[in-house]
């Protein structure tokens, strides 16, 4: 069994790149069945988030083409993204290496925020895709419920996540140490997912001037916007909106830009000349076009902006890694062995079938010598041994840590399984 992982993330990715690469969800599954479709793959998990596109495939026969070309092209393709070597601007991982990242990201051990909870959220949702599109069987979705095991076991097993540390409270972190302190303010939060909900429930306490939400569905604004104590507003205001307002926190789905160049020196011209406008654009791809923060006055803020402000606060998490990393090893061993007991499965069924049928063949040869409860009590007694020798060498079989090598375990099914025939004797007892 091979399991392989190819990743964009913020350590070697640059935002523009990733951006190009990000993945709602009508995209990823219709990306996933163009992987089944034309390349045969029959299993495949999508992670797409602000920080990060990882594919995961596994297979357990000599797939047609390699892996990572594959993915390359089908990436090329599908979101015209190029590989860059010098440096590189993706990752790959194998078997156990993509095992255990996939542990480290579930567990925020390899986020751009120590520990930040969203991305536990994300990964859950990773399966739905490939539900959907059809590429998830029973690898894949061990490996799924054991990476959420594993962030909830490191969220609740050490203190990696504990503080008030995430996008949305850097975003807010940096607005109070920009305008010293957010009384007064006038603030816009774009987008009402989970980073928009996260903003608002950071935002509770603090007096702001006022807050105001929009969203695609208004509907779902006005329902947090009573929540909240918001005013709503349609995205189509949002011109209008920015000339008002001081902090815009923005996280929305949006293929394209929901403000470009033009409109925001539109906006630029429209506001008090000394007043300052911090727009926090933790969308990927990024709702405010890239050059919107070049006016005066203006400051554009991105996700990979934000590392800087939490670092200062994060000390108390970082002395919780060692714990975190001893939890995802030794889920990685976990996995690892029961991947192992699949190489042996064939053999184990093949030997149950065979001592079953062993057993069937001599105990049938007693019909009609016993009394008919004598000859059920037999068959039973017989079921329940031949069963417990199997368990025994099943059991035996499926943890042996030397059952690693192919060579060995078809060595082994050989001996096991193999049925010679058995001699038969005639009526005066010899062999024939």
């Amino acid at each position: 069994m091979e399991i392989f992982a190819l990743g964009l993330n913020h350590r070697v990715t640059p935002l523009k790149v990733r951006e190009t690469v990000a993945f709602n969800q009508a995209e990823g599954e219709r990306f996933l069945v163009a992987l089944k479709d034309r390349y045969g793959v029959k299993e495949a998990l999508l992670v797409s988030t602000c920080n990060r596109t990882e594919i995961y495939v596994a297979h357990d026969t000599a797939p047609e083409r390699p892996p990572e070309p594959m993915l390359l092209e089908i990436l090329a393709e599908a979101r015209g993204f190029r590989p860059d070597e010098k440096p590189r601007n993706y990752e790959t991982y194998q078997n156990e290496e993509a095992v255990r990242h996939l542990f480290r990201v579930a567990g925020g051990l390899d986020s751009q925020i120590l520990g930040e909870s969203q991305i536990l959220g994300q990964v859950k949702n990773s399966l739905a895709w490939s539900q959907s599109a059809g590429t998830t069987s029973r690898i894949l979705n061990r490996l799924w419920e054991r990476a959420l095991r594993v962030g909830k076991r490191v969220r609740t097993e050490t203190a990696i996540g504990q503080g008030a540390l995430s996008a949305s409270y850097a975003a807010l972190e940096l607005a109070r140490k920009i305008f010293g302190g957010l009384e007064d303010k006038q603030v816009l939060v774009i987008g009402a997912g989970e980073i928009g909900l996260l903003v608002l429930e950071d935002l509770k306490g603090t007096a702001v001037g006022g807050l105001t939400i929009m969203n695609r569905t208004r509907r779902v604004a006005e329902d947090l916007a009573r929540r909240f104590g918001a005013e709503v507003r349609d995205l189509t205001e949002l011109p209008d909106v920015l000339v008002d307002v001081d902090l815009v926190i923005s996280s929305t789905g949006s293929r394209e830009p929901l403000i470009r160049h033009e409109q925001m020196k539109k906006v630029r011209g429209r506001r008090r000349g000394d007043r300052p406008l911090l727009i926090v654009d933790l969308a990927v791809p990024r709702d405010f076009e890239e050059s919107c923060g070049t006016f005066d006055q203006i400051f554009l803020k991105n996700v990979d902006d934000l590392g800087e402000i939490v670092q200062s606060n994060i000390a108390e998490r970082r002395e919780e890694i060692p714990r975190a990393e001893a939890i995802v090893e030794g889920e990685v061993t976990s996995f690892y062995r029961w991947i192992q007991t699949l190489d042996v499965e064939p053999t184990i069924r093949k030997l149950r079938d065979l001592f079953h049928s062993i057993r069937s063949e001599e105990v049938s040869g007693l019909a009609g010598q016993l009394e008919e409860e004598g000859f059920h009590r037999f068959d039973r007694l017989s079921e329940r041994l031949v069963n417990r020798l199997l368990h025994v060498l099943s059991s035996n079989l499926r943890r042996h840590e030397g059952l690693r090598d192919q060579e060995l375990i078809s060595v082994i099914h050989q001996i096991l399984t193999e049925e010679i025939p058995y001699p038969k004797k005639d009526t005066d007892g010899e062999a024939k």
